[in-house]
């Protein structure tokens, strides 16, 4: 039973230390995820859809797709931190 705590609370204790990647304000946290971007590979082109996603960098894309677009032109790890306007 006491090792069972252990382990438990050590993979609490890991996913604590891992999840720091993101900035954390004092007023609110803030998580991300990452896009879909597999589909880039193979058609690099947006379809005409506003679904606006706000950017790990501030930024407002009209889409998932575009912002897969700008992590492929500028190689920056762009995340989405939310699915509307930043």
């Amino acid at each position: 039973m006491a090792i069972r705590l252990w382990v438990v609370t050590l993979a609490v204790a890991a996913l604590v230390i891992v999840d720091r990647e993101v900035p954390v304000s004092a007023e609110r946290v803030i998580f991300s995820r990452m896009p879909v971007c597999e589909h880039m590979a193979e058609s690099p082109d947006c379809p005409p859809t506003l679904n606006p996603v706000c950017g790990t960098n501030g930024v407002t894309y009209d889409s998932e797709c575009q912002l897969c677009l700008a992590r492929l032109k500028t190689k920056q790890d762009i995340q989405i931190t939310k699915d509307s306007k930043c």
